[in-house]
């Protein structure tokens, strides 16, 4: 049944190497091979080995296992790759049922768009979209590098890209919507962590997050990605590795350094999309920071760092900044008493006012010195109007969150520390508003001066309205709610008709640098225009009621549930208007503000409409 394999005729036998030394050789005993063996130390002898001469046949097969271990390490290089661009194999989850899903080609692979369209999408994100999204190196991720690497990056890089050009009704938009959503089941199914924990499928995840209606889920889907992939493993080695450069000079930078940089940079756009979504949706955030924000700034003079990452770790730290003081705020009407709650919240808003000052302060400075690798002086002035257009947003959320905690709603009923902070979230929305509008030839004024008129710019397009064209929702949606919001506390808290009609024309100028890019957003568009409308319809009412008063012979200032009444209903309305998307997909505090006047009379009104 089996032949014979030792036949010796037919087989020569394979020569032994010699491993002994001479002297053991020539004694006949055996040698353990060290240099020198133990036998010739203890003897003292001389331990010498006679090399020998390998046959031509020998040297060619160690040669060619020599290449197939480094064709094997080159494959487990790829591996990941490969997985990516395969059918992944089907794997059991049961006795009697099997998952298996298919990896889903790129859009090009599939026939979806030409190449020159993906080129030309995938331009236009890295012209917009990627400050936006910080979570790239133009000279990493670029064309070649992402199609080979990721088909779940490359189309949702394109997607946006297409996005920006045509529109999101579009319809090839809508197909590679349709794509992105085959690779996104592919990500929440599929178990091989090679596939679903890649970087780049967390940076496909951050960029749809950035764009859609179900951000915030898509952004924890990320973040829990990363966590899986032990980014904040990575994070703490790079830390490491900058102090003991800090200590050692002329250390080079090694693919190793470079490549827990990248995880860093994605761990940090991630966890800071996190934030934003959960600090604007009225959620605590599911990470927090609890070391020194400051401590980020250690990556800002890494040589791997660019201006995309200036602007990634200064809102990172922004963010942190932000969460501690709403967790603070939390905390006064948790365990405070009644008396001492106004002295608690004021030190709070104090302090995170110094914190917020000293942050736009010292990244300001950051970016000066690294004004040289800016690629024009228009692209570094329009990071430090981008610095103070967050700090004063920061400000704004910062008061109407500690007004709101308190549950009044009437302007009338509050206290006069309360309304301090109702004033004082007023002027920041006006700063706000003038910063919208501000051209990109003003330079910065210094922290503290007064903001220059919008009215008195000589002209030119508004430097941060101009990149509205690449922008994502929720940028969208904090646009139209400020303007809302600083229209509605100018009217409510009786601002005179000069300064409101003020006010409606910076707003009107919004409008018109927003019109050509309207067509990508056209829902919050919307919302903008009608509350200029309504305002101004408010204005008209209010202004014509004090007019009538003064014939008449009565009060400029209406007192009572008499004059509250005969108060028109455009102003009730105006007070009223709280668009759905401020309800439900964001919970941005203020809105539900307005001013009953409080009298005697209002013993016989309905409470209802005050509190």
């Amino acid at each position: 049944m089996y032949e014979n394999s030792g036949n010796s005729t037919s087989q020569k036998r394979k020569r032994r190497d010699i491993r002994a030394c001479a002297p053991c050789r020539r004694s006949k005993v055996k040698c353990d091979g060290n240099r020198p063996c133990a036998r010739c130390a203890h003897n003292s002898a001389g331990c010498v080995y006679h090399e020998v001469i390998k046959d031509p046949t020998t040297e060619r097969i160690e040669a060619l296992e020599a290449e197939i271990r480094a064709l094997k390490s080159e494959l487990e290089g790829v591996r990941g790759s490969i997985d990516r661009n395969s059918c992944v194999s089907a794997q059991d989850v049961s006795s009697s049922f099997q998952c298996r899903i298919e990896c889903v080609p790129n859009a090009v692979q599939k026939g979806l768009v030409t190449e020159q369209q993906a080129s030309s999408w995938f331009q236009s994100f890295f012209r917009g979209s990627h400050l936006l999204v910080p979570v790239f190196c133009p000279a990493y991720d670029t064309y070649v590098s992402v199609i080979r690497r990721s088909a779940f990056l490359f189309d949702s890089i394109i997607a946006i890209g297409c996005r920006t050009e045509e529109g999101p009704s579009s319809s090839n938009y809508q197909m590679l919507q349709t794509l992105i959503r085959e690779h996104l089941a592919s990500v929440v199914l599929v178990s091989n962590p090679s596939f679903h924990g890649s970087l780049e499928a967390i940076q496909a995840l951050t960029i749809i997050a950035s764009y859609s209606e179900n951000g915030w889920i898509l952004a924890s889907l990320a973040l829990r990605l990363a966590l899986q992939t032990n980014m904040l493993t990575a994070v703490d080695n790079l830390m490491t590795k900058i102090a003991e450069r800090n200590r050692r000079e002329n250390l080079v930078i090694g693919d190793e350094e470079r490549r827990l940089f990248r995880m860093a940079r994605i761990w940090y756009g991630a966890f800071n999309l996190e934030h934003i979504f959960s600090l604007d949706g009225e959620r605590p955030p599911s990470i927090i920071f609890v070391d020194s924000p400051s401590r980020l700034r250690a990556l800002v003079y890494h040589p791997e760092s660019t201006v995309i990452d200036l602007r990634l770790l200064s809102q990172v730290e922004l963010n942190v900044v932000r969460a501690n003081a709403h967790v603070s705020l939390f905390r006064c009407w948790t365990f405070s008493t009644i008396v001492d709650i106004e002295a608690e919240l004021g030190v709070v808003i104090r302090d995170t006012r110094i914190d917020l000052d000293l942050w736009l302060d010292e990244w300001t400075s950051i970016i000066r010195n690294h004004g040289a690798d800016y690629s024009s002086l228009k692209e570094s002035s329009l990071a430090l109007l981008n610095l103070r257009i967050q700090h004063a947003w920061a400000l704004i959320t910062l008061h109407l969150k500690a007004v709101s905690n308190t549950g009044i709603e009437n302007i009338a009923a509050m206290t006069e520390f309360q309304k301090q902070i109702v004033y004082s979230a007023k002027e920041e929305a006006v700063r706000h508003l003038q910063l919208l509008l501000e051209a990109s030839s003003l330079p910065p004024t210094p922290q503290g001066s007064p903001e220059p008129s919008s009215t008195q710019q000589p002209g030119g397009r508004s430097a941060y309205l101009a990149s509205f064209k690449w922008t994502m929702d929720f940028v969208w949606a904090k646009c139209a709610f400020s303007i809302l919001l600083v229209l509605r506390l100018a009217m409510i808290l009786r601002d005179p008709p000069e300064r409101l009609m003020e006010l409606l024309h910076d707003s009107h100028k919004v409008l018109e640098e927003l019109k050509t890019v309207s067509v990508h957003h056209l829902g919050y568009f919307q919302i903008l225009q009608v509350s200029v409308e309504k305002c101004e319809k408010a204005l008209q009412e209010w202004m014509l009621q004090q007019s009538t008063a003064v014939i008449d012979g009565e009060n400029l200032a209406p007192v009572g549930a008499s004059a509250y009444e005969r108060q028109q209903t455009a102003e009730t309305e105006f007070e009223g208007y709280a668009p759905k998307e401020f309800l439900f997909e964001w919970h941005f505090p203020g809105l539900n503000l307005k001013h009953v006047p409080l009298g005697w009379q209002d013993l016989f009104i309905d409470f209802d409409s005050v509190f």
